[in-house]
């Protein structure tokens, strides 16, 4: 199993819009048959902060979900926004 750890960081101003677009995408992820989970929280003492845990089967379903058209869309909102992305690729080990 991998587990992808992604810390994202908008504007406070556009958190409120950038916390809808991400629920849709977790969404979305969770009706691709690699993708075993996705958690999404917004940070109690700064707004714009986000965090994100997904799990996938393997890398190759971490890969298909990257390619997903909805992926694409989902970047195209989000780039202009995101003013820091931290991401941890990770093996699950329990």
């Amino acid at each position: 199993m991998i587990v992808i750890a992604v810390k994202l960081v908008v504007a406070e101003s556009d958190a409120a819009a950038f916390e809808a677009r991400l629920k849709k995408h977790a969404a979305n992820s969770l009706t691709q048959e690699g993708c075993k989970g996705f958690l999404v929280a917004r940070d109690q003492e700064n707004p714009g902060a986000f965090q994100l845990w997904e799990s996938y089967t393997d890398m190759a379903a971490f890969e298909e979900h990257k390619a997903a058209d909805f992926m694409a869309d989902f970047r195209e909102f989000s780039t202009p926004m995101i003013k820091e992305r931290v991401l941890a690729i990770c093996d699950q080990i329990a």
